[in-house]
């Protein structure tokens, strides 16, 4: 991702700012009486490392979520995974990132998240989405609309875009449906462009909040394309038997 030079006025902002970072929000209280609710309180993770937030997970299976692996930084085989309604929190170790997508696979104790409901069906133009996050600021939830049913994503994998709010913090959630079904993760922004280093490094993601709801296009990896995909680097056994998805061929 392209990063752009600081001005002096953007260092001074940083300084303010930087106390943030150690201060990602967590979406269950405003997913409460919406789809996401559940998923939001014990389905949801937010990452972090030594205190630097990183991104988001969801839980697919016991004792396993998924994530983006650009959120990862290199070397880092042990992060720390907060549950979405704060209460709970634990090491996460990373199992395996994928070469062929934008995708990790992380391993947390048992019984601390709540595996997601999964949907395999395409999604359709126009469907309602929830999209989860932990962004430094503005909200941790958002709600947008389909706006590509099939897309791929150079380097990132296959799946779809949508017209939504989700900002910094949001990469490696779930999307999910107007049941609460697991759809996709949160992973990139289509149009390229890049962040400021002023984002980058604060986590302040100033385009994103200023666009508000109307949101922008982004990038989900489907949720079929990841769970094949994390059991073929990460073999589990019964994951892929226990959501009904047909195991890659050699």
């Amino acid at each position: 991702m392209r990063v752009a030079p600081l001005s002096r006025r953007a260092w001074l902002v940083m300084g303010l700012c930087l106390p943030l970072m150690a201060c990602a929000r967590l979406p269950a209280e405003e997913a409460r009486a919406t789809p996401a609710a559940a998923v939001a309180a014990w389905g949801f993770a937010a990452l972090s490392s030594h205190g630097a937030p990183l991104g988001s997970a969801v839980a697919v299976a016991p004792g396993r979520l998924l994530t983006s692996a650009h959120l990862l930084p290199a070397g880092v085989e042990v992060v720390e995974a907060r549950r979405g309604d704060g209460i709970g929190r634990a090491q996460a170790r990373v199992l395996a990132r994928s070469e062929a997508m934008d995708l990790a696979v992380l391993a947390v104790p048992l019984g601390l998240f709540q595996p997601v409901p999964v949907e395999q069906g395409a999604v359709v133009a126009g469907q309602r989405l929830w999209a989860l996050g932990s962004p430094s600021a503005g909200a941790a939830m958002a709600v947008g609309v389909v706006t590509r049913p099939a897309a791929v994503m150079p380097g990132r994998g296959s799946g779809f875009t949508a017209r939504i709010g989700a900002l910094m913090g949001y990469s490696g959630g779930p999307a999910l449906d107007e049941a609460g079904h697991l759809r996709g993760l949160v992973t990139a922004l289509p149009g390229g462009g890049g962040a400021t280093a002023l984002a980058a490094l604060t986590g302040l993601d100033l385009d994103g909040l200023a666009r508000g709801s109307d949101g922008r296009e982004v990038f989900f990896l489907s949720i079929a394309a990841a769970l094949a995909e994390s059991e073929r680097i990460a073999p589990s056994g019964r994951l892929l038997a226990h959501h009904g998805v047909s195991p890659p061929q050699p």
